[in-house]
C-alpha cells in the first residue's frame, strides 16, 4: 500500500492501513514507517498519518510487481538502512519485491494479507506473455515467504487460515483485519426489510471481486421480486477503465438497469457507514480474498452477509452463524443465499444478532492489540505496551 505527500507536509496512505499504522504509532511512539510513495495523492489515499517526516521513509513508487523490478537494489539498500534503526519489523505481505525483505536480521512479525496469485488468476489486468509473467512473480513472492516464515525471531499474523496454511506457519496466529473503530460501530435501529429489498456490494468493480456473479445472481432473483441493488466502489487505478468500464457496461445491458445503482467511490466514514444501515443484505461474491474489512463493516451496522468461501473469508465468517457462506463462480448459489436470508426472518435476525455480539472484538482496536501482543513476543517483553522501536514496512 502506498502513500504520498499531501502537499502541507504530511503523508495520506489508504484508510485502513492508516489507521493501523497510527494505533501502533499511539502505543509504540518510537515507531518509524517505510512505505512505497508516489508522486501526488490517488482517490482511495485520504488518511493523513500521524508519523512526523523525520520517522516516514519513502521507498520508490512500487505500483505493481513487474514495474517495480526496476526499483529491486535501491529499494532492498532503503529497506536494508531502514532495519538497521529499529528493533522489530512489521511486514505486511505480499511486497512488491520480497526478496529484498529476505536476511534482515530482525526480528519480525509478518501480516499477510491476502494471496496475490489467487488476485492474478482472477484479474483482467493481465493477458497473454504479461499474465504469465505475473503469476510467475506471484508464485515466487508465495515462495519467498514461505522462505521469511522460516526465518530465525519471525511470526506471523495472517489474515485468515489459507496462507497461514499454505505457507507452512507455526508461529504467530490467523487474525481478522478491521479498520473500524469500536465508537463508530452503530448499527441500524430498524431491521424492517427495504420495500423492495436492498442488496449492497462494496469493493473495487473488478473481477476477482466477482462483480459479474454478483449481477447474474441479481437478475436472477429480480425477475421474481421486486429488488434494489446498490454498487459502492469504483477502480483502483489512476484511470477509470478496463475492468471498471466493463462492469458499468454490464450494468447498462442488464434489463434490470433502472434498479441497479453505481453509487461510485465513498471516502471511509459516516456516509459509507449509513449505506451498510440503509441496506438489508451485504454480498460478497470474491474469487479471491484476505479477511474482507467489508464484512466486518457489514456486521457492525446490522447488515447480514452473503460472501464466497474463498481465502480467509470463514476465518471471518461462519456459515449460519454470522453470516451465509457459499461457494465462488456459482450465481444461482449465490442468488439462493440472498433470497434465503430476505424469506427467513428468524434467520436474518440471528445473523444480525451474532454479527453485533462479535462486532468489539472485530474493531480495529482488537485487531491491533492482536498485532501488539506478537511484538511483544518478538520483544521479549511481557507488558503490553512496549517501549522498543517499532519498523513498519
Amino acid at each position: 500500500m502506498p502513500g504520498a505527500p499531501d502537499g502541507q507536509g504530511g503523508v495520506v496512505c489508504n484508510f485502513g492501513v492508516g489507521r493501523v499504522f497510527d494505533l501502533l504509532r499511539d502505543a509504540l511512539p518510537g515507531t518509524k514507517l517505510c512505505l512505497p510513495m508516489l508522486a501526488a495523492p490517488e482517490p482511495n489515499l485520504r488518511h493523513r498519518l500521524s508519523f512526523p517526516a523525520e520517522d516516514i521513509f519513502a521507498l520508490p513508487p512500487l505500483r505493481s510487481v513487474i514495474r517495480s523490478q526496476v526499483y529491486y537494489f535501491r529499494t532492498r539498500q532503503l529497506v536494508r538502512r531502514f532495519a538497521s534503526q529499529v528493533d522489530v519489523l512489521f511486514i505486511r505481505c505480499p511486497f512488491q519485491l520480497p526478496t529484498a525483505l529476505l536476511g534482515l536480521r530482525k526480528p519480525k512479525l509478518l501480516h499477510i494479507v491476502g494471496n496475490a496469485y489467487n488476485v492474478i488468476v482472477a484479474s483482467s489486468d493481465y493477458r497473454g506473455l504479461m499474465k504469465r509473467l505475473a503469476l510467475f512473480y506471484a508464485a515466487h513472492s508465495n515462495r519467498t515467504l514461505r522462505r521469511m516464515v522460516g526465518e530465525p525471531d519471525t511470526r506471523v499474523a495472517s489474515n485468515g487460515s489459507e496462507m497461514w496454511d499454505l505457507l507452512g506457519c507455526r508461529a504467530g496466529r490467523v487474525v481478522v483485519s478491521s479498520g473500524l473503530y469500536r465508537d463508530e460501530m452503530r448499527p441500524r435501529a430498524n431491521r424492517a426489510l427495504g420495500n423492495p429489498p436492498r442488496l449492497l456490494f462494496v469493493g473495487y468493480l473488478r473481477p476477482e471481486k466477482g462483480i459479474h456473479d454478483l449481477l447474474t445472481a441479481f437478475e436472477q432473483l429480480r425477475r421474481k421480486r421486486p429488488l434494489k441493488l446498490t454498487l459502492i466502489g469504483g477502480s483502483d487505478k489512476t484511470k477509470a477503465g478496463g475492468a471498471e468500464a466493463a462492469a458499468h457496461e454490464r450494468v447498462r445491458n442488464s434489463p434490470f438497469r433502472d434498479d441497479i445503482t453505481l453509487a461510485g467511490m465513498f471516502d471511509f466514514g459516516e456516509p459509507l457507514f449509513e449505506q451498510y444501515r440503509n441496506h438489508d443484505v451485504f454480498v460478497l461474491p470474491s474469487l479471491s480474498e484476505g479477511t474482507p474489512r467489508t464484512l466486518v463493516e457489514a456486521r457492525s451496522f446490522g447488515c447480514p452477509a452473503v460472501a464466497t468461501r474463498v481465502g480467509g473469508v470463514p476465518s471471518s465468517t461462519q456459515d449460519g452463524y454470522n453470516g451465509l457462506l457459499v461457494e465462488p463462480h456459482d450465481p444461482a448459489g449465490l442468488a439462493a443465499a440472498i433470497e434465503r436470508i430476505l424469506d427467513d426472518e428468524p434467520l436474518r435476525m440471528r445473523l444480525i444478532d451474532a454479527g453485533l455480539q462479535d462486532a468489539d472484538r472485530q474493531s480495529v482496536e482488537h485487531f491491533v492489540g492482536e498485532l501488539l501482543e506478537e511484538i511483544n513476543i518478538l520483544a521479549h517483553h511481557p507488558a503490553p505496551r512496549i517501549h522498543a522501536r517499532l519498523g513498519s514496512v
